[in-house]
Parts: C-alpha cells; sequence; structure tokens
C-alpha cells in the first residue's frame, strides 16, 4: 500500500511504465483511519503517563513500557512465524529507532512530566517539524509542496502561539522539563530524517520486538541501577498503566507511526504528529484540569489546520487546488 508523498523531480528515466517505479497511489481509508487511531492512541498516552509518574520512577517507567511491548511483540512474531534476525542493512535503523525514538524520547518526556503538566508537554515534544523542515531541506534537499509549506506556516504559527506564553513565564523548574523535552523533540526528528535515508528498509511487524528490544535493555539497566528494584509493580493501577504504554501505546501505534514515517515525507509526518499534542491537550484538560485558555484554542486551532492541509492530496484534492 503507498501513498501520495513529495518527492524532488523524478528523472525521465523513472518516469517510464517500469515495474520497478510505479506511480504512487493515493493513501488508502484504512491507513488514514490507522493514523488517526495511531494519534488518537498516543494522545490519551499523555494523561495516562502523568498519571503513571506519580507512583512510578522515570525511568522505571520508560522501561517496562518497552519491556512489555517487547515481549508482546516477541511472542506474536513467533506465533505468526514472522521472527527474524535483522540484516547488517536494518540494523543501524533498528538500533536508530529503539534508541533515538523510543528509548531516550520516552525516558525524557517521562521525566519531564515530573516538572510540567501534558498538555503543552506533548505539544513540544511533538514538535519536531521545527527540527525536521530545515533537516529535510538541508540533508534530504527536499522541497515543500504548497500545502506542505502552508500547513507548515500553521503549525509553527499554532506551537508559537501556545509554547512561547509558557516559556516566558515558566520557573527554573518548569524550564528544566521544557529543555528535556526539546531535546525528546529532537531526537525524534533525527530518527524520522535517518529512516528517509534509508529507502532499503522495509519497517514491517519483523523488526518491532528488536525495536523494542533496544530500546528496554540499556533503560532496564539504568533503572536497577538508579532507581534499584521494581517496587511499583506491587501497586495494582502501575499494570493498568502500563497495559495502556506498553502494548498498545507501543507494540500497535509505534508500527503504524514507523510506516507513516516510511510512507510519508518527513514534513507530512512531523506535521501529522502534531495531532497527538491536541488530543493530549483536550485530554489534560478534562483529567486534570488544565484550562484551555484563549491561546491554547488558538494554537489548537491552528494545528489542526496544519494536520489537514498536508491530507488533501492523498485525499484527492490536488486536482482541485491546481484547478483553481
Amino acid at each position: 500500500m503507498s501513498t501520495a508523498v513529495a518527492t524532488p523531480t523524478v528523472p525521465a528515466a523513472a518516469a517510464r511504465p517500469a515495474a520497478s517505479s510505479p506511480a504512487p497511489a493515493p493513501m488508502s481509508r484504512l491507513f488514514l483511519v490507522c493514523v488517526v487511531l495511531a494519534i488518537c492512541i498516543w494522545g490519551g498516552n499523555w494523561p495516562v503517563m502523568k498519571f503513571g509518574s506519580q507512583f512510578i520512577p522515570p525511568l522505571w517507567f520508560a522501561a517496562s513500557r518497552f519491556l512489555s511491548a517487547a515481549i508482546l511483540s516477541f511472542v506474536i512474531a513467533v506465533v505468526l512465524c514472522k521472527l527474524r534476525l535483522p540484516t547488517r542493512q536494518e540494523w543501524p535503523v533498528v538500533v536508530g529507532v529503539g534508541v533515538l525514538q523510543m528509548g531516550l524520547f520516552t525516558a525524557l518526556v517521562t521525566g519531564a512530566l515530573h516538572f510540567v503538566m501534558p498538555g503543552r508537554a506533548s505539544l513540544i515534544a511533538y514538535a519536531t517539524s521545527i527540527w525536521v523542515v530545515p533537516g529535510a531541506a538541508l540533508v534530504l534537499k527536499q522541497k515543500l509542496s504548497p500545502q506542505q509549506s502552508l500547513a507548515t506556516v500553521c503549525s509553527y504559527a499554532g506551537m508559537a502561539v501556545i509554547v512561547l506564553p509558557a516559556l516566558l513565564h515558566a520557573d527554573l523548574h518548569s524550564m528544566i522539563g521544557y529543555l528535556m523535552l526539546g531535546v525528546a523533540s529532537l531526537s525524534w526528528a533525527m530518527n524520522i530524517l535517518q529512516i528517509k535515508m534509508s529507502p532499503g528498509v522495509k519497517l514491517d511487524f519483523a523488526l518491532l520486538p528488536w525495536q523494542t528490544l533496544v530500546a528496554a535493555l540499556p533503560l532496564s539497566l539504568l533503572a536497577l541501577a538508579v532507581d534499584g528494584a521494581p517496587s511499583f509493580l506491587a501497586d495494582p493501577h502501575a499494570w493498568g498503566v502500563i497495559a495502556y504504554t506498553g502494548p498498545l501505546a507501543t507494540a500497535l501505534t509505534f508500527l503504524i507511526v514507523l510506516q507513516m514515517t516510511q510512507r510519508l515525507s518527513p514534513v507530512t509526518v512531523s506535521v501529522c504528529m502534531l495531532g497527538v499534542p491536541v488530543v493530549g491537550l483536550t485530554l489534560s484538560s478534562l483529567v486534570f484540569g488544565e484550562r484551555l485558555s484563549s491561546d491554547l484554542v488558538l494554537g489548537m486551532g491552528l494545528l489542526c489546520l496544519g494536520l489537514v492541509l498536508p491530507a488533501l492530496p492523498s485525499l484527492g484534492l490536488r486536482r482541485l487546488a491546481t484547478k483553481g
């Protein structure tokens, strides 16, 4: 299943009807539903992580998330006869996903939730377009389509409206959390660009067990060294939190998001991921009473507009845009 992706000018040889270079097809409705599902699950994960951070240490929180996801994905891979070792070409991407997008990102955002509320925090963590847009232009030499350009402007404006007031009034305690979230955003952006620079690697379910294992092992060793034994497992609430953040928000959702990263352009992926903080902000306001002020409402409106615009070509509206 392929999707409409913004690409550089195609050479004439590739334009011929060769079997190895088919024309990109529009995004299927099933894949679009999966993308929306992933955004909603990850948006809901932020209030769950904030709740779990009250009784689970940050490192153990991140480690338990990927340990549970690794166990589940290994079991499913064995049952489906899909378990295999990654090839030499696949290992760098497996390590990149496990370290940058899973391990480092999750450890940083989980720790940051001890300093800041989940609503605005989710926006900063998922603001990968800040890094991906210039990175795609410099590293991948990618030119933005009109839809991507307008979506990027809307997403930058939305982030500025939401984040700047918080930064201007933040104390040292909050600034530590915001700094951790900024580094987390950068680590994910680096992995997005790495994946786009590895077109020969297919991010299917066969690699997911190894990606989660790469994330889980160093996090578990670090958690043991820093926080000691996982005594939080005696709390029954911990098991519900781990069930959501591990099997659901990791094993299932990461597979969808990695497919997005491979099928869509880096800019489109980074803008689409801003839907996560929109869901997170809404749920945080309902669960934790995080007030939806006028700046949050305006910012979320701009983010939603930025989310819709990249999808217009894949929904068959490109011809309408060119005719107009």
